[in-house]
């Protein structure tokens, strides 16, 4: 997306994408700033008119502001902003408001509003406030729009009103920032905001005054003297008046070195000092300093499962919010508490108070909880009371002490909410890991291109071994570990200690193995993290009986569930799945009602299912049969559920449920070939082949071989797939089964097809169509036509021939129900005409074909059908409509696993790229297309790509590479012959 950029604070700078725009006139300027000034308000012509030509009549000067406004479109590339920037009619123009336009006075407006509407305790404990007006500050450069002199009245009258009035909210957002960073003691920054106040309004005393302290305070006491000597001249040479009486009483409080240094504000805290560094968590940390400022949110509960890292996050955001509580920052561990029965609630009272200091000056005698209740009472402090989840029935004093202590505010950490009317809760899950871009070859990655978890997992396996790096080459490793501990800090940082003894991929074999693999040895690790598995046996003894039962069943699921399914199963009521969803045991997911395990927490409670084990996969085996039976059609159903099902199939298999495993593959054969999720798919196919020849059933075993060989071609695993269709040809000719036998021969056609063996795999199609014909199957005979037509095309290169096949095809489907092969046809049919220049037609096939593939919600045509596009636009020279269709078109095949699309597209769009004067981006996509087709053995779109990369090259100058590049396309087509290829290599 291009943006606008439009800067008035300061001369105007006026960017369009990455390049500056360029006005010939100050008219120009003057128009765009006027209407960039009031964005979003519609301006009368005649208003713009009087203010471009005072001294024009009336029908000239809206004359000239036409002509103007046109230049200016011009000058912006209007026309080719989606939307265009201005919204004009015949009355009143506007620039229009949005995301792509950005107008530094608008942006510096909102964050004035947003820190002046925003609820905090104090300005300088907001982090939050401090950095919006920190931004608004650093977007003032100057004066508005200074420099831009007009020879207009109007101008000049709404010039300096609007100076005036922005120059005044200038100065009051530097003072309220400067007098906030007073009282942090960061006099460094303070100095730099009274110097641009100063350079605004350089008569303003209170800054000079303020810019005196700041030398002062940082040591430098001969500038605060300059800075008062200064301020005296200057004000005498500009207002003919003297420096105030508290200027000159400062001036000699710091000649007399009489004035009291100052670090800012005292703040107080017990926060515990952390060993070693924090990671991630902006997002946790932003939300929790929202809430922790604002005097509205009193009690915040950080809520997660053991490990995840509740506690250093709270110490975190409480050093961070210390200047929001004069009195201090107070860490309560509560499963330090100790006492006997109905004296434990009275104990954390008294631990608040020695925590906070509470009991100086009371001669040493320990305080009661009431005591310190009542010192609390005129106190702005916050208490973090940690692992509340031990004592959780003796913490509900704490509604009366929010009641009676009103500038009190508790952040507790705990694995389940406190369940009280005040409470916030913030929900923690582990660290982020993801597919972040990766570095080159084995070179040491820097932590800003690793997600949070790999990051820790650095550190600490720096720490356990000297000379330990993250690199490009094991991150794979890394990340899988972090997602095997569902980035918990607490599992990472036990993996990552293993560095010292183990490689990473023992280090990923022994978690799968045993939760016991993730423990410590370290004399001063707390006990409770000693392990996962001590984490983990915390809140398992904290369930009733019948939550443990019910915990245990429901690891059985792989992935996410639904109520239904946990209740078939597991036995679980929606009253259960909400209990262990308190207790940070399950993840409510809660838009799609469904819920989840961390993996972690699914071995710990798959180990206590124990002997139950058979008794429960069984019920998962039978829910998830039922569920695809009767489901089998509505693939919106099935979509949460594919995992599950591909466990269940595999559940069965280790069951010994043979009948139940062909049943279940065959009911799912279609939605997964639909969705093409050939991956899944294979692996059921692979357990269905077992499971026909256990059962010795030969039509069974025929039939799932067949279609395992057709989805290795969908996976490009030709080697495999030609030999399973051999083998399924052989079984099929000892059935005498004619359909299964054609199948396999177009099948064997194809594999010879994508390896550019056109005369090979014609043959095989035609052989594939005669049997067809005879046993009267028109949907086989049409897929045939649709090859031999692609075949002839590939031999012959000519387009009608190829039609009269295709057209054929369509006729006979046309009797046919909605199937994908007449989605192929019509995509067929659409190439072929774009190559004969018939747009209009092509894209009348295309419609139609997205319309079907839709209809038949087949993700894999429909994602073919958006290639055509592209390439219907690419004959159209519709260069970016073409690579916005080739982007979706490729998350798509990503999504589905197909290499040869893929390569097919990213070969597409280095070709859009070159035209759009992109050859170095076009380069990188034609390489990345023609490694995936070496890989593949696609010859014949090797020799394609060989041929693009020879003219791109040539292009930049780079003629060794271009020479080389022709050179292996002119090798490939020795063998190939292709006509084309050959006139374009001459």
């Amino acid at each position: 997306m291009t943006n606008l950029r439009i800067n008035l604070l300061g001369p105007l700078q006026v960017t369009v994408g990455d390049y500056p725009a360029e006005f010939r006139t100050d008219a120009l300027r003057v128009l765009l700033a006027y209407l960039a000034a009031r964005q979003g308000v519609p301006q009368r012509r005649d208003t713009l008119a009087a203010l471009l030509s005072p001294n024009r009549g009336d029908r000239d000067a809206l004359t000239y502001l036409r002509n103007r406004l046109t230049r200016l479109r011009r000058t912006l590339s209007d026309d080719a902003a989606t939307p265009p920037w201005f919204v004009i009619d015949r009355k009143e123009i506007a620039l229009r408001t949005g995301d792509d336009i950005l107008i530094d006075i608008t942006r510096f407006e909102q964050l004035l509003a947003t820190v002046e509407g925003h609820a905090h305790r104090q300005l300088a404990g907001c982090p939050t406030c401090l950095a919006h007006l920190k931004e608004a500050v650093d977007l003032v450069r100057g004066e508005l729009l200074a420099g831009l002199n007009f020879p207009s009245d109007t101008w000049e009258a709404w010039l300096v009103t609007e100076r005036e009035y922005l120059q005044q909210h200038t100065l009051d957002a530097m003072t309220l920032l400067r007098d906030a960073q007073i009282e942090r003691g960061e006099w460094a920054a303070v100095l730099d905001v009274a110097q641009r106040q100063l350079r605004l309004e350089p008569w303003l005393e209170p800054a000079h005054r303020v810019m005196m302290q700041a030398h002062h305070y940082l040591g430098d006491r001969n500038a605060a003297l300059a800075q008062y000597e200064q301020c005296e001249q200057l004000l005498w040479d500009e207002l003919g008046v003297e420096p105030e009486d508290e200027t000159r009483q400062l001036r000699q409080q710091i000649f007399d070195n009489a004035l009291v240094t100052s670090d800012g504000a005292e703040v107080c805290d017990n926060l515990p000092l952390q060993m070693t560094r924090f990671f991630g968590r902006k997002t946790e940390q932003t939300n929790l300093l929202e809430r922790l400022v604002d005097p509205n949110y009193r009690l915040i509960t950080l809520v997660g499962t053991g490990g995840i890292g509740k506690t250093r996050l709270a110490i975190e955001v409480g050093a961070q919010v210390r200047m929001s509580f004069p009195d201090g920052v107070w860490f309560v561990p509560l499963d330090a508490v100790k006492g006997g029965a109905g004296q434990i609630r009275e104990q954390i009272k008294i631990a608040v108070g020695e925590a906070a200091g509470l009991s100086q000056g009371q001669e040493g005698r320990q305080l009661t909880g009431d005591q310190v209740l009542a010192i609390l009472r005129d106190k702005r402090m916050l208490l973090i009371f940690d692992n509340c989840e031990v004592v959780l029935d003796e913490l509900l004093f704490i509604p009366e002490w929010l009641r009676r202590a009103p500038q009190v505010a508790i952040l507790a950490t705990s694995r389940e909410p406190l369940n009280l009317q005040a409470e916030s809760v913030v929900l923690l899950d582990g660290l982020s890991t993801g597919e972040g871009e990766m570095g080159v070859g084995g070179i040491a990655m820097t932590e800003g291109e690793m997600h949070a978890a790999e990051a820790l997992f650095a550190e600490r396996g720096r720490m356990a071994r000297d000379g330990f790096e993250v690199s490009a080459e094991n991150l794979p490793q890394v990340r899988q570990i972090c997602q095997l501990v569902d980035g918990s800090p607490l599992g990472i940082a036990l993996a990552a200690a293993w560095v010292r003894r183990r490689s990473l991929a023992q280090i990923i074999g022994s978690i799968d193995q045993s939760l016991d693999f993730l423990r410590t040895r370290l004399h001063d690790g707390e006990p409770r993290h000693r392990s996962m598995r001590a984490v983990f046996e915390t809140s398992w003894q904290m369930l009733e009986p019948e939550e443990q039962a019910i915990l245990a069943a429901l690891s059985v699921f792989p992935t996410s569930f639904s109520t239904a399914a946990s209740a078939e199963v597991a036995g679980a009521r929606l009253f259960d799945l909400d209990l262990l969803c308190e207790k940070s045991l399950l993840q409510q997911q809660h838009e799609s009602e469904r819920y989840a395990m961390h993996s972690l927490v699914r071995q710990f409670a798959a180990e206590k299912l124990a002997e139950r084990t058979p008794e429960v996969e069984q019920a998962f085996v039978d829910t998830f049969y039922q569920f695809a039976r009767a489901h089998r059609s509505d693939y919106l159903r099935l979509q949460p559920e594919w995992r599950n099902f591909l466990v269940a199939i595999t559940k069965a298999h280790d069951l010994g449920a043979w009948q139940t495993v062909l049943d279940f593959v065959q009911v799912l054969d279609e939605p997964w070939f639909r969705q093409i999720r050939f991956t899944e798919m294979r692996e059921g196919l692979a357990y269905a082949l077992q499971a026909a020849t256990t059962l010795q059933d030969m039509p069974a075993l025929a039939r799932t071989m067949l279609r395992l060989g057709e989805i290795e071609i969908e996976q490009n695993d030709y080697d495999s797939a030609e030999t399973h269709l051999t083998q399924t040809l052989a079984h099929l000719m000892r059935l005498e089964d004619s359909l299964g036998i054609a199948h396999a021969k177009y099948f064997l056609g194809r594999i010879k097809d994508e390896q550019a063996q056109n005369g090979e795999a014609l043959v095989l199609f035609e052989e594939s169509k005669r049997i067809f014909e005879d046993e009267n199957d028109l949907l086989g005979i049409a897929k045939n036509l649709n090859l031999i037509a692609v075949c002839s095309f590939k031999l012959s290169r000519s387009p009608q021939s190829s039609q009269a096949y295709l057209e054929e095809s369509a006729s006979l489907q046309r009797q046919l129900p909605l199937s994908s092969c007449y989605v192929e046809t019509l995509r067929h049919l659409a190439r072929i005409n774009v190559l004969s220049e018939s747009y209009a037609e092509a894209e009348e096939y295309l419609i139609e074909a997205s319309d079907v593939s839709r209809q038949l919600n087949d993700l894999g045509e429909y994602a073919a059908v958006l290639y055509e596009r592209l390439l219907l636009c690419k004959n159209r020279h519709q260069l970016d409509e073409a690579i916005a269709f080739g982007d979706e078109c490729l998350a798509n095949f990503r999504k589905l696993g197909s290499l040869r699309w893929e390569a097919l597209i990213k070969t597409q769009l280095g070709l859009l790229h070159q035209a759009k004067e992109e050859p170095r981006r076009g380069l990188a996509l034609l390489t990345e297309g023609l490694q995936i087709f070496q890989e593949l053995g696609d010859f014949y779109e090797q020799a394609y790509s060989y041929y693009y990369l020879h003219k791109l090259y040539a292009e930049l100058n780079e003629t060794e590479e271009s020479q080389n590049a022709k050179q292996h396309a002119r090798k490939l087509n020795l063998e190939l012959a292709d006509p084309q290829l050959k006139e374009w290599l001459q």
